[in-house]
């Protein structure tokens, strides 16, 4: 539909003016902090996080958001994915506790870092040492550094659709313009020295057999490929046979190969996605979920790369730290959370890959039977609302056609009580119960059909 009739639509449609009165009337003291908010901030979390409406949340308990007016929203943020035992689990409120008595931040060294590198280590199938970092951003830069000077090469190989952090190579996205199958470089935003996509990085195609083509052309200079066992902006659950042929190829290549399981690492399942996909990569990133909702980074992986963070066996050495690396209230919570995940591995893990397939399934027949354009593609737990009518191999097929429904799509989520982030990406937890599921879908349902009832969709 073209965009300014959408527009048009908006403006005269009685349900798209209904839930914009309803968000505005009941959210009065976020509006005061959203006023004074501008007057100070440049930006409040990522530039990616654009709500529908500004809401700001005053508190969080299992499966629910409450906002500063005291509107009460089903939670499907999870924090951006740490979440996965939902907010204030009471087994990391527990042990938080007794850690703020003993105190919150030394510098020095403490002893549950070595208690979670352990948890870690025994998870993740490609760990033998570990080192903890504040953030996903800061583990995938801290791996790409290690990679580089194990290997002496340069380039790091990064796929199409791909979301590793905020630093600079982080940063270097695929041309949409490009060939599909030799994608070339991009930027997401500005301030990026050129020099990073021309000289120091590889664009390679997902789930296409070129990327081995292109990695065995470019392995003098690979010294890492690093991918998401599931792209968050395209996630799914049948990558295995790509990721299995990936290592293969970086093998025979000399290549390093990265598992960045910031997202997926005890979420997916206990040992992530290296024990789903029963895979072991050379290195492997975390965060989220590890940090049991604070703070954290981690990298981990075979003994011999992992030297280079400490000087062992002649590796060449890298300088890394961080004030807040391995504080004692993360590594508290992230032991808490891990150690009830590994606990109840066998009830958690199952749950919310059942729950996670029966909101896609339930939503997506919706859609399928009034002809909606739109679907959920979903990886267990993960997942994210596309809005498009054709196939979807990779995140080249998800176009920006229908962005301006998409956005309001969310508004009327909003106005049905289920909150999902600006960035799109949503997460069910261990605290949703099958009744919260009912009423996410529920509320997809009636959001759906207020967009119909206005011809928005």
């Amino acid at each position: 539909m073209d965009k300014e009739q959408t527009k048009k639509l908006i403006l005269e449609g009685e349900k798209s003016q209904a839930v914009r009165k309803k968000l505005v009337e009941r959210t009065s003291k976020s509006a005061e902090v959203r006023f004074h908010g501008e007057q100070t901030l440049a930006q409040e979390i990522v530039g990616t996080v654009h709500l529908p409406h500004p809401i700001y949340i005053d508190s969080a308990e299992g499966p629910h958001l409450t906002d500063v007016d005291g509107n009460d929203y089903i939670d499907l943020t999870g924090g951006f994915g740490p979440m996965v035992l939902g907010n204030k689990p009471a087994v990391v409120e527990e042990a938080l506790l007794g850690q703020i008595k003993k105190g919150w931040h030394f510098g020095i060294p403490s002893a549950p870092q070595q208690l979670l590198a352990d948890i870690i280590k025994e998870a993740g199938a490609c760990v033998d040492h570990v080192i903890f970092c504040n953030s996903g951003t800061e583990a995938t830069m801290f791996a790409i550094r290690a990679a580089r000077a194990f290997t002496g090469k340069q380039k790091v190989g990064l796929f199409d659709g791909s979301y590793h952090g905020v630093h600079d190579y982080a940063l270097v996205k695929v041309d949409a313009t490009s060939d599909r199958s030799r994608p070339t470089a991009n930027f997401l935003g500005a301030g990026v020295p050129p020099v990073i996509a021309e000289d120091l990085s590889v664009t390679l195609p997902y789930r296409d057999e070129m990327a081995f083509e292109i990695i065995r052309e470019q392995k003098g200079e690979l010294a890492l490929v690093m991918i998401e066992p599931v792209q968050s902006s395209n996630p799914r659950l049948d990558a295995g046979e790509f990721l299995h042929r990936l290592k293969e190829v970086c093998e025979e290549c000399g290549v390093l190969f990265l598992l960045d399981e910031v997202i997926t690492g005890f979420r997916i399942d206990y040992g992530g996605c290296q024990a789903h996909y029963d895979i072991k990569p050379d290195l492997a990133t975390y965060g989220k979920a590890v940090g049991g909702g604070l703070p954290i980074g981690a990298v981990g992986g075979r003994e011999d790369i992992m030297n280079t963070f400490s000087e062992k066996g002649n590796a060449p050495y890298i300088f890394t730290g961080g004030t807040f690396s391995g504080n004692p209230l993360t590594m508290t919570a992230g032991i808490a959370a891990t150690t009830y995940m590994r606990d109840h591995q066998d009830e958690i893990y199952p749950y919310l890959m059942e729950q996670g397939n029966r909101l896609a399934s339930e939503v997506n027949s919706f859609c399928e039977l009034h002809q909606i354009p739109a679907r959920i593609m979903n990886a267990g737990s993960i997942f994210h609302l596309v809005f498009t009518g054709g196939e979807i191999n990779s995140s080249r097929d998800i176009t920006e056609d229908w962005k301006i429904a998409e956005r309001e799509f969310y508004l009327h989520l909003l106005g049905h009580g289920v909150i999902i982030p600006g960035i799109h990406l949503a997460f069910l937890s261990h605290a949703h119960k099958p009744e919260h599921v009912d009423a996410v879908i529920e509320a997809f349902r009636k959001s759906f059909e207020d967009m119909r009832a206005d011809g928005i969709i």
